[in-house]
């Protein structure tokens, strides 16, 4: 984890520069009973008599709508056997043949290696046929990937269920205070305001297939916005001194083709500015000032930690979270010493799902949160929770679930 991702717990806001636009999103124990994981006209056919005038003013007939694409096809197929798979692994389990269950959980995980779901669900079915090692290791495995906390909480439930199997109580009670700490940073803490939404992206990436001309188009993107010359623009490390990703990206263009994968590049010109950049089937998607900003006392101001991600039978991806902290000050009564700290102001996270064809943006998923006038609250530890899945996103955000289709 970077030195920023350390500082930076929850992510946020976007300003998108030139070539693409600019979006700114606004305890008890559990049951005594294991916790199933839920689930996911042409020329020759115009009459000669018609005047040319009137064949003129006719307007052309609209263009279809493109549909979106979130899944290539590749990751279609990889999909639906694994919605096929999990599906028949639930029916099994339901019916109580756990045998059948646990081939077809393992059929999703040959799909997709080291699933979260598929492997508590396969952890379950384990523990209900008492197989308590194989139960353990898969729930083990799906706890350090779980992709929200709502899941979490499921196998925390059934590790706790399997280490009383064992006869370990000191362990059970173990995975139960961690139930009750997520249960606690679940909730909305009091004295915050939250808000959620779901919008159309019209994102739009620069597209080449060199890594020099993608780093150029970058550099005079960030260079308009800055109101500088190309040639002041310097990709540079993070602003809190971590790699290069500019300069590691060129020696591994220098050894062939990148791997189909996502980075986040820092530069700098008046200001910091972060940008997206994907290699995907030989060509390269660039998506210039993602965010910018200046160094504070408290951090970097404005400015958004990038995720990238997606692929396969995933969808593509840019999160943005960006993290406000301002200076405040104390002063000691007794000692009359004044003291400073930073104190939360607010966070703000989004989402833009992209297309799987054109890599121009679907869906942008938002939350904010900051808190109310009296500045009591504290910062929410489960803002936005995404678990992705073929044709949809369950979100978790600001307290409320839902189900997000990516196509709008």
């Amino acid at each position: 984890m970077s030195p920023l991702s350390r500082l930076l717990w929850i992510v946020s806001l976007v300003a998108l520069g030139s070539g693409c636009r600019k979006e700114q999103p606004a305890v008890k124990a559990g049951p005594a009973t294991p916790s199933a994981s839920a689930s996911i006209a042409t020329p020759a056919s115009i009459p000669s008599a018609v005047p040319a005038a009137t064949l003129a003013a006719k307007p052309a007939a609209p263009a279809p709508a493109r549909k979106a694409a979130p899944l290539d096809a590749a990751g279609l197929r990889t999909a639906k056997i694994y919605l096929a798979e999990l599906s028949a692994g639930r029916r099994a389990t339901v019916a109580k043949d756990y045998e059948q269950a646990e081939r077809h959980f393992s059929k999703c995980l040959e799909v997709l290696p080291r699933d979260p779901r598929a492997l508590a669900e396969r952890g379950y079915g384990r523990l209900r046929a008492s197989k308590l090692p194989e139960a353990e290791a898969d729930l083990t495995a799906a706890r350090h990937a779980a992709p929200s906390s709502a899941m979490l909480l499921q196998i925390l439930h059934n590790l706790a269920l399997v280490a009383r199997q064992r006869g370990d109580e000191s362990a059970a009670l173990a995975f139960e205070d961690e139930k009750k700490r997520v249960k606690a940073a679940r909730r909305l803490p009091s004295g915050v305001t939250c808000s959620t939404d779901v919008t159309d992206s019209d994102l739009e990436p620069q597209i080449t297939s060199s890594l020099a001309d993608a780093l150029e188009q970058l550099r005079a993107a960030h260079a308009a916005e800055d109101a500088v010359a190309p040639s002041t623009v310097k990709f540079s490390s993070e602003p809190f001194g971590s790699s290069n990703e500019a300069d590691q990206l060129k020696e591994l263009a220098a050894k062939g083709p990148l791997p189909d994968a996502g980075w986040q590049l820092w530069a700098m010109g008046n200001t910091y500015r972060n940008h997206a950049l994907i290699a995907n089937a030989g060509k390269l998607y660039g998506f210039p000032n993602q965010s910018s900003g200046a160094m504070s006392l408290c951090g970097l101001e404005d400015g958004a930690e990038l995720v990238i991600g997606g692929g396969g039978a995933h969808p593509w991806y840019i999160q943005r979270t960006y993290r406000q902290l301002v200076r405040a000050y104390t002063t000691d009564e007794a000692s009359g010493q004044t003291m400073g700290h930073c104190e939360w102001v607010s966070t703000k996270i989004d989402v833009t799902i992209l297309d799987s064809k054109t890599f121009e943006g679907i869906r942008t998923l938002s939350a904010s949160a900051q808190p109310t006038d009296d500045g009591s609250g504290q910062e929410p530890q489960h803002l936005l929770e995404l678990e992705w899945q073929a044709d949809k996103v369950m979100v978790d955000a600001c307290g409320q679930h839902s189900v997000v289709p990516y196509a709008p």
